[in-house]
């Protein structure tokens, strides 16, 4: 904890950038679904909403331009930061004006896009600055307050901006949202210390993709990331629209993803970052992907009949599906936070891991969705199970492959 007081101002910095990160996304993919059917959108209208969160997906594409182009008069990191968080601003700023129902439904997508587009950018530039400045254990605390801040601004995004509409309005609660990545622009501007944006010597090669495709077990990285997300998606986010559709208030169901999303950062993270640790990288995920697929295993039980809708049920799978987020989360992130650490391109590195992981998110959202309008919530609820049995199965394979390659003392992601 010293360590992470001795750089407060940086710290603070980062942390506020990240929860802001995790707003426009947590709108578009978890509040806005919810709201839309509330207002009377069918199902297969919904299934276009987690293409908000493309920028994600492709960020990769663009991060060497983020590493290598930069002004030296603003500083390396600032130089992005900066324009990216007022775009957010201005983004939440105008979607509390018009507000979010079905007729401005089209005009609200078009600001998330453009917020979610301008947050990812940002993401790219926080995650070098961190990876520049920190080393070893400090590195590993910041990677798990890059985790819970995220998911921290993706919950209050979500189930927050649900919270706040049901007691204040929609006005009041995309304008509480705003504050936050304001607050962050403030701290890039007069709190973030000079020196913690410095940057390198110039590098003998730019950053590229390239680079990273060739290092060793780079592709078994990716492939652990786009199943750490598919097993996070399983059950999560279609459950909202299940509960809403059994008659529960939208009051009721934020408070419950706020409930979620506490567990996923208290004991999912916490936990997470434990299991890691105690039981090596390969284990910890494991035991992520197994409760995701119990939670997704008691709704499709829920959505049959065989179970009764009831609170105690729904805040049982909730808890579930909240530590597989986040256990599943600190596996991947601590792997990959520890393959760009060996390299002189961090951001790029680290985007292509996370970038990988979006995708899978992504596919996985739009493929439950459309699923679940045609065969309903008991297909939707099993798929998610299913996909959670799979990636427990792969991410085995990819221990033994990664245990192999440790014998021979050339990986750095076995554990």
């Amino acid at each position: 904890m010293r360590d992470l007081l001795e750089h407060r101002r940086l710290v603070i910095t980062i942390t506020l950038l990240y929860l802001s990160q995790g707003i426009p996304i947590g709108i578009a993919m978890d509040a806005m679904p919810t709201l839309l059917r509330h207002d009377g959108a069918p199902l297969h209208a919904l299934a276009f909403l987690p293409l908000v969160g493309l920028p994600w997906v492709v960020k990769f594409l663009w991060a060497p331009v983020v590493d290598n182009r930069w002004s030296p008069r603003i500083g390396r990191r600032r130089s992005w930061m900066l324009p990216m968080q007022t775009l957010v601003v201005l983004c939440l700023g105008s979607l509390a004006q018009i507000g979010m129902t079905v007729a401005t439904a089209g005009w609200a997508v078009g600001l998330l896009a453009v917020a979610s587009l301008a947050s990812a950018t940002q993401d790219i530039a926080n995650d070098g600055m961190a990876a520049e400045h920190f080393g070893g254990d400090t590195l590993a605390k910041i990677n798990a307050i890059q985790i819970a801040g995220v998911m921290i601004g993706f919950f209050g995004g979500g189930a927050g901006t649900l919270t706040l509409i049901g007691l204040f309005g929609q006005r009041a609660a995309f304008l509480a949202l705003a504050a936050v990545p304001l607050a962050s622009l403030v701290c890039v501007l007069w709190v973030l210390p000079r020196d913690a944006d410095r940057a390198r010597a110039k590098a003998e090669h730019d950053a590229s993709l390239v680079r990273f495709a060739k290092r060793p077990r780079s592709w078994s990285l990716l492939s652990l990331a786009l199943l750490s997300a598919m097993t996070a998606v399983s059950g999560f986010g279609l459950s909202k629209l299940f509960l809403n559709d059994a008659g529960w208030t939208l009051d009721a169901i934020g408070k419950l993803g706020m409930a979620g999303g506490i567990v996923t950062v208290v004991l999912g993270c916490g936990g997470g970052a434990w299991l890691v640790r105690r039981l090596g990288l390969w284990r910890a995920f494991t035991a992520g992907v197994s409760c995701a697929g119990a939670a997704a295993l008691l709704w499709f039980a829920q959505a049959g009949g065989w179970l009764p809708v009831s609170p105690s049920w729904a805040w049982l799978c909730t808890v579930l599906g909240s530590l597989a987020t986040g256990i599943t989360s600190v596996s991947i992130m601590t792997a990959g936070m520890r393959f760009a650490g060996g390299s002189d391109q961090a951001g790029t590195d680290v985007t292509a891991v996370q970038s990988t992981r979006d995708l899978g998110e992504l596919i996985a959202s739009s493929t439950i969705l459309s699923l679940t309008a045609k065969v309903g919530y008991t297909g939707g609820f099993l798929t998610g199970a299913a996909l959670a049995v799979l990636a427990a199965l792969i991410a085995m394979r990819l221990k033994r492959r990664e245990s192999a390659y440790a014998v021979k003392g050339d990986d750095v992601l076995a554990s």
